[in-house]
């Protein structure tokens, strides 16, 4: 059995959210939060819970895709 993992972007649009959503309810710039898609370590615990619970993930599927 495979495990396939989707990126932050793929989850983002898989769950119809606009890069200014996600940027909205974390409080940053469009941006800022670009940035995170493509590298994920630069997220601080809370965003990354923000963005977890705005996309119905949790905070390991941010930082262990």
């Amino acid at each position: 059995m495979t495990d396939i993992r989707l990126t932050l972007r793929e989850w983002r649009l898989a769950r119809e959210k606009t890069v200014e959503d996600m940027a909205d309810a974390c409080g940053v710039h469009a941006n800022t939060y670009r940035a995170w898609e493509r590298d994920p370590d630069c997220i601080s615990v809370g965003n990354a819970k923000i963005i977890a619970k705005v996309l119905g993930l949790t905070v390991n599927d941010i930082f262990f895709e």
